[in-house]
């Protein structure tokens, strides 16, 4: 009888500290595999998955004159803005600027990016006014190295 016993012990796979390892490993990539969240201690969304969104960003110009392109602002689920610089490029009217790979420091690949936005300032004449943010624009996808982020500013 204490044969019995213990060989039951021995093929109940949680009680085995191997396979209930490979069972947590298992019910967690499913688990993300099929969306479900998963509680992360983490200060940003990047940091929890752990990789970077890289998508791209296009600005057209759709002014009566120039702009300079300052930022790229997005939200991530609540609304706090978060800020990637896109190196103060000039658009005159009606030219349309990609910045490919643009690194995003608080969304991962698979995140959904909720909104998103332009930093800028208008050609005043005599230099360029103030910085100004162009209308939000909701998403529903999820960023990936293969999305584009693209923003007309009227």
């Amino acid at each position: 009888m204490d044969i019995i016993r213990n060989m039951q012990s021995r093929a109940n796979p949680i009680q085995n500290t191997t396979h209930h390892r490979v069972l947590v490993a298992l019910t967690t990539a499913l688990a993300v595999t099929f969306g479900a969240a998963l509680p992360f201690s983490a200060t940003s969304p990047a940091t929890a998955a752990g990789v970077k969104c890289q998508p791209s960003v296009r600005v057209t110009n759709k002014k009566g004159a120039s702009i300079k392109v300052l930022r790229f602002l997005y939200k991530v689920g609540g609304n706090k803005v978060y800020t990637e610089g896109l190196a103060n490029k000039i658009l005159t009217p009606n030219e349309t600027e990609n910045w490919s790979s643009q690194t995003l420091n608080n969304a991962a690949t698979g995140v959904v990016v909720t909104s998103t936005a332009v930093e800028y300032k208008d050609d005043t004449g005599s230099g360029y006014g103030s910085p100004r943010t162009s209308a939000w624009f909701p998403h529903s996808f999820t960023c990936g190295s293969n999305h584009n982020y693209i923003h007309e500013i009227q």
